[in-house]
């Protein structure tokens, strides 16, 4: 039998619950296990939301009860939410941070890479990452990138019926306007990046894509600005949005449930959106194994495909293959991968702080 550690943390309230809100939950068991867990340890992980949990949910209720004395909790959220509490932790004690490991896109992951966040996931002590395709490997190992997911738009299958939207300008099209929603602050995934480089800018040059937000937003283009998938959900399936820059990965699953939302490839190219683990600086020499375990686990090519098919995103291993009913669809044909805009994370990162102001001033003031 499994227990399950509702509290989410200590028995006291502890700044990192404070800090966590509510934790997921904490888990537990008394059969045998493997040597590299050690008793009584635990580790705090952070997963995304929706579809994107099933899979690392059974990981760690398997782990468990394969380990006596060993409790994963699990934070569910978005990187966007959750990465802000974990550089608090760390700020406030470089060696208690609020997660142990967790599930991040390379945008987070590079933000993480400027303040030393991040160990190394290397294949001595993660076997599995030797199988990444070397195009993902990241930098210093910080990261094991083993999937990824593909941006385009997003939008409302009863309003548009067979006239699918098939180019990034479709966001300013006149005759959607007040039917427009975006990303507050989420530069890869508002289309910001991909529009400045459609538009003769680039990671260095925001100026074209601000501009041309800025002159939609005081024409009344956009409907609003959101800051969680399921806020974006409402409005699509509400119909009072009908088109929004997004994600492959997140709009499929609301479809299969039965919503009216569709993923559109833009002819000018997706946008490529790697994810997969880090493991946090700061996590106990007493928790790195179990962290190491827990992630060379996760990149076993059954749990990988199993995630993939789950989250309808990409693998990147080369020991992993999707069945030819999904690798059929054509957005994630070789083609359509190969010809997936690749955007620079790392100066996004660095130039985040000042689009942030340029966006605030220039866009969201003129809503």
């Amino acid at each position: 039998m499994t227990a399950i550690d509702k509290s989410g943390a200590r028995s006291a309230i502890s700044r990192r619950a404070m800090l966590a809100g509510a934790a997921g939950a904490g888990l537990s068991s008394l059969l045998p296990g493997r040597s590299s867990a050690q008793a009584a340890t635990k580790v705090t992980q952070f997963i995304w939301t929706g579809a994107q949990e099933p899979v690392p949910r059974r990981i760690a209720a398997e782990y468990v009860k394969a380990h006596p004395g060993v409790t994963i909790d699990i934070i569910a959220g978005t990187n966007g939410a959750t990465y802000p509490k974990l550089a608090a932790s760390r700020d406030i004690d470089p060696k208690a941070p609020l997660l142990n490991l967790g599930f991040f896109n390379l945008d987070a992951s590079e933000r993480g890479r400027l303040v030393d966040m991040w160990l190394p996931i290397d294949a001595a002590t993660v076997p599995n990452v030797a199988h990444i395709l070397p195009q993902f490997r990241q930098k210093g190992d910080l990261g094991a990138f083993f999937c990824m997911d593909a941006g385009g738009l997003v939008y409302n299958t009863k309003y548009f019926g067979q006239s699918v939207p098939d180019s990034w300008d479709a966001l300013f099209d006149p005759a959607l306007k007040g039917k427009i929603a975006l990303f507050d602050g989420f530069w890869p995934g508002n289309g910001l990046v991909v529009l400045a480089k459609l538009h003769g800018g680039s990671e260095d040059n925001i100026e074209p894509a601000i501009a041309l937000y800025e002159k939609a937003a005081r024409a009344g283009q956009f409907h609003s600005m959101v800051t969680s998938n399921a806020q974006m959900q409402q409005l699509l399936v509400s119909g009072e949005v009908v088109l929004a820059p997004h994600f492959r990965g997140v709009a499929l699953p609301w479809a299969k449930a039965g919503a009216p939302i569709g993923y559109a490839m833009p002819r000018e190219g997706q946008v490529a959106f790697p994810e997969g683990f880090q493991l946090v600086n700061g996590t106990s020499e007493t928790q790195l194994p179990v962290c190491r375990d827990l992630i060379n686990i996760s990149l076993s090519p059954e749990n990988v495909l199993d995630y993939c098919l789950t989250a309808d995103v990409i693998p990147l291993m080369d020991n992993v293959k999707l069945p030819d009913s999904v690798a059929a669809d054509p957005t994630i044909q070789p083609k359509a991968i190969a010809s997936a805009i690749q955007l620079d994370y790392a100066k996004i990162a660095a130039n985040g702080p000042k689009w942030a102001d340029m966006w605030n001033k220039r866009v969201k003031a003129n809503m």
